[in-house]
């Protein structure tokens, strides 16, 4: 089967929109938000959560709506571009709202995380929807490369030109990323008669069906990707603070360590998805975690900032095996007719890890007295995640095992 570089390319591009918008949030937004209600931490941690309580609310809700929009032949993909360009608004209103007091603001961050959550599990069925069976890691893969790539460019932006330029930029990249889904996919035909009917109530089932571990080796893998996700969240919020009380630098020398990460992201994102594709996705996924964890403990004994960058980069090229891997051999055995609300249990699953993860780690800092076991704590949720994979069968969630192995090309050329 020839490999659908095309279609690889055009999928790519909802990493890109998260690259693009996501690195752009995570910095100017608490700074914003600070700016309009002065030192009340409270009030802040509010306006902050809106992101939260909207993933809760969009995220099952759009899963289940794809799915029965999918069954009645109108496909997914409206959805997908309705969340783009909201997004795209909010992206293009954000640095402006603080001229309208709270109300202006907290009315931009709805509207902008609307469009973001919005989109999230459509587009993570579709991508599977379009891709065949034998290149969904790889297509994973370009969409974690253009997410890093993304991130790395629009940090830098931001940098250099400053919030209000950077997010004009982004929010017409996001347009543009519309406009090329919606003239490059071409969703396949379903039959109303093989698609069910998918509501809140399919996705609690989903749920316990996966808690009951009814489909073989789903229980692991929803195991292995929430230990996945508390890995990575312990890096991006604990590193600064780890990083400059080990280290004694300052905190715009520690942030060499995020880039270093994203480009190791960028290495190691499509080298993982052929990986995956050659050796197999479980098989990947166990490489991947063994490698990060030696490299874990390597970053435990460096002495210096300066040692840990080239190895953050080689981890994070190792974190992308089962990060690439990991959404592909879940949803490998799911039926294009669930395939809405079973994303939307994956991406809640990832969700949860970042609700425990920061509360769970704080404590263990607190019982350890300081940030100095941040790569140990990594290392042990790692080696939990790779005995997680190992309780997956063997061939569960491969290429070509799932319903529609051999799906026809569905992309325009």
């Amino acid at each position: 089967m020839r490999t659908p570089y095309t279609s690889l390319l055009l999928v790519g591009l909802g990493g890109l929109f998260a690259g693009v918008t996501g690195p752009l949030l995570s910095a100017f937004v608490p700074l914003l938000v600070r700016d309009a209600l002065g030192e009340q931490r409270t009030a802040i941690g509010a306006v902050m959560a809106i992101d939260n309580v909207l993933l809760l609310l969009l995220v099952p809700w759009a899963g289940a709506a794809s799915d029965r929009a999918s069954a009645r032949g109108r496909g997914r993909l409206p959805l997908v571009l309705s969340g783009l360009v909201l997004a795209s608004v909010g992206m293009a209103l954000f640095p402006f709202s603080a001229r309208f007091g709270l109300v202006g603001l907290v009315g931009a961050i709805v509207v902008l995380y609307s469009g973001i959550n919005l989109q999230r599990s459509p587009f993570q069925a579709l991508m599977v929807d379009l891709v065949p069976s034998r290149f969904r890691s790889l297509a994973n893969g370009s969409v974690t490369f253009q997410m890093c790539v993304g991130a790395i460019v629009f940090l830098m932006l931001g940098r250099m030109l400053g919030m209000r330029l950077a997010f004009l930029i982004a929010a017409g990249a996001v347009l543009a990323i519309a406009g090329a889904f919606a003239l490059g996919l071409r969703e396949p035909a379903v039959s109303e008669s093989s698609a069910a009917e998918a509501t809140f109530r399919s996705l609690l089932e989903a749920a316990m069906s996966a808690a009951r571990g009814v489909v073989p080796g789903m229980r692991a893998i929803f195991v292995a990707s929430l230990l996945l996700q508390l890995t990575f969240q312990t890096f991006t919020t604990w590193y600064a603070l780890h990083g400059t009380e080990r280290f004694g630098v300052r905190p715009e020398d520690v942030s060499l360590g995020f880039i270093a990460w994203a480009v190791g992201g960028v290495i190691g994102a499509l080298p993982a998805g052929v990986i995956g594709v050659r050796i197999g996705r479980r098989n990947a996924m166990l490489v991947g975690f063994g490698l990060m964890a030696v490299c874990l403990l390597a970053l435990d004994r460096v002495t210096q900032a300066s040692q840990a960058v080239p190895l953050l980069a080689l981890a994070s090229a190792c974190w992308t095996l089962p990060t690439v891997n990991a959404y592909p051999l879940f949803v490998e055995p799911i039926p294009r007719q669930r395939r809405g609300v079973l994303a939307a249990l994956f991406l809640l699953c990832m969700a949860l890890s970042g609700a425990m993860g920061d509360p769970l780690n704080g404590g263990l800092f607190d019982l350890f007295g300081g940030y100095r076991p941040l790569f140990w704590m990594m290392t042990g949720y790692t080696a939990l995640a790779f005995v997680a994979v190992l309780f997956v069968p063997r061939g569960a969630g491969e290429a070509g095992t799932g319903p529609d192995s051999a799906p026809p090309s569905v992309l325009s050329d």
